[in-house]
């Protein structure tokens, strides 16, 4: 069974640590006396430090999980949960940053949470054992963090020399092996972690990044003085209208050196049919949420909701020096189901030329972030699903979804789109054309609107009553939108009804 330990809330407080001592007098929290430049080996906790314990072992309040280097214009922020397993619980946390007598330091514990006495596999606990850290993206070999093992590491075979390289920042001499294979532990009996955060030798700097000690076990690095985004997005000095809601967006094309969290497009202009993918970065030091994503149009100054039609309830946190990926599979015409490994994004259909937003629920002092894109491509055509069937009538066209008398719940029903004067809503072709739960609310208007030429003036689309809520919702009312400048009514029923 896996596990997950909870950091609690992230916190960017450099002092009041309170709780961060393991059975001592917490001196060592304020002095590294049991830790220098050059540890030989390690050293076994004391009996205090090691004991059975029915409950988890002491940790701050407030785990501090983002440092400002001293050593160097960068930032670290720890992923705020580490995996375990087999009943294993990690905490992990920064009690001190990198200064020019010593690395930033991890400390923290791991524990059997079991009931029974269990053998965990040390080299495969991210971040325990698992210590190297893989290169951030476009960075050669040379580019690793590594958590370095102190003297108050008891599981630590062996304790490292770190040293600290004319760039001012710390690294090790030797990569390991530093950490056993397996480590055997009683019931709630758990055990100290203390690592110091260094480069490889060799390494250039410090490369900005995620570094990534397993899964969902990760260090982030930035610049401190120049979080945002580096190149230069084509729509600078656009200044785009509002988006739906209080307006508070932080978009990507606005966004400076000093901008902390924002979504970056891998292009900000695609030919259709084709991929798009885009980051959240958040390199602020607080977690961000709720983290749901949008796609909107602009057509005519005036932002229209495309998808998603709905989302779920749950809602999402994106950490100090978080990371998240979405993507957007845009097809002018039908979409093509795809089995590519997307995990986070969109495949969506019918979507024509034009400017668009992508939008995710996180934002640091905005609500939101955002990122413009351009699709190149022809515009949509609105037509009837290929499954109705229509017969017209004089000005009347009776349009027959395959929902209509199937002997299935919900009962038939039907509903009426007429030609009106003006007022309600204006459509989009691709709010009309999107189906399931990336069709905004009334996208079966497709079935009737496309027989309205040629002296009709009347659509009656025979349904049920999902098809017709679709349309209405629960209101038996009636319905006022426009679509491409022309005008109609939409009402329960057929006419003459």
């Amino acid at each position: 069974m896996r596990r997950r330990a909870l950091l609690a809330a992230l916190s960017t407080g450099a002092a009041g640590l309170a709780g961060c001592s393991f059975g001592g007098d917490g001196a060592d929290d304020a002095t590294p006396a049991t830790e220098t430049d050059t540890p030989t080996h390690s050293q076994p906790l004391t009996g205090t430090e090691t004991g059975r314990r029915p409950d988890e072992p002491p940790r701050p309040d407030d785990p501090r999980l983002v440092v400002d280097l001293e050593t160097g214009p960068r930032t670290y922020a720890l992923s705020p949960y580490i995996e375990a397993s087999d009943g294993g619980r990690v905490a992990l946390w920064f009690d001190r940053t990198a200064t020019a007598d010593h690395p930033a330091r991890l400390r923290g514990w791991l524990l059997n949470g079991n009931d029974f006495e269990n053998t965990f596999r040390v080299d495969r606990l991210p971040a325990v054992g698992r210590v190297h850290g893989s290169q951030p993206d476009g960075y050669d070999h040379e580019a690793s963090l590594h958590l370095a093992p102190t003297d108050g590491n008891a599981l630590a075979a062996t304790v490292p020399e770190v040293v600290r390289d004319e760039s001012g920042y710390w690294r090790v001499a030797d990569v390991g092996p530093w950490m056993p294979e397996t480590r055997r532990l009683a019931p709630g009996e758990w055990v100290r972690l203390e690592y110091a955060v260094v480069g490889e030798s060799g390494m250039p700097g410090r490369p900005t990044g995620t570094y990534e000690f397993g899964e969902d076990a990760t260090l982030s690095v930035w610049d401190t003085t120049s979080p945002g985004p580096e190149a230069e997005s084509r729509f600078a000095g656009r200044s785009p209208p509002a988006l739906p809601g209080d307006g508070r967006v932080q978009w990507y094309h606005e966004a400076d050196a000093e901008t902390a969290a924002f979504v970056r497009p891998s292009t900000e202009r695609l030919a259709l049919d084709g991929r798009v993918d885009f980051e959240m970065v958040n390199h602020s030091r607080e977690g961000l949420q709720c983290g749901h994503w949008d796609l909107y149009k602009l057509v005519d100054g005036q932002w229209f909701h495309v998808a998603p039609r709905v989302h779920t309830a749950e809602c999402g946190l994106l950490p100090a020096g978080g990371r998240e990926e979405w993507s957007l599979r845009a097809f002018n015409g039908d979409p093509v189901a795809c089995d590519d490994g997307l995990r986070g994004g969109l495949t969506r259909g019918y979507l024509g030329g034009g400017e668009y937003a992508v939008v995710a629920g996180y934002g640091h002092q905005t609500r939101e972030s955002a990122a413009l894109v351009e699709l190149v491509g022809e515009q949509v055509t609105v037509r009837p699903p290929e499954s109705v069937t229509s017969e017209r009538d004089g000005s009347t066209v009776t349009v027959t979804t395959e929902r209509f008398g199937d002997g299935e719940r919900p009962p038939d029903a039907s509903f009426t789109v007429r030609e009106a004067d003006g007022g309600g809503e204006r459509l989009v072709a691709e709010q009309l054309m999107g189906s399931g739960r990336f069709g905004p609310h009334g996208h079966g208007l497709r079935a009737a609107l496309p027989f309205f030429s040629n002296g009709v003036d009347r659509v009656v689309v025979r349904t049920d009553e999902y098809g017709v809520s679709e349309v209405l919702g629960a209101d038996d009312g009636e319905r006022r939108f426009s679509f491409r400048g022309r005008s109609y009514v939409v009402s329960r029923g057929s006419a003459g009804e």
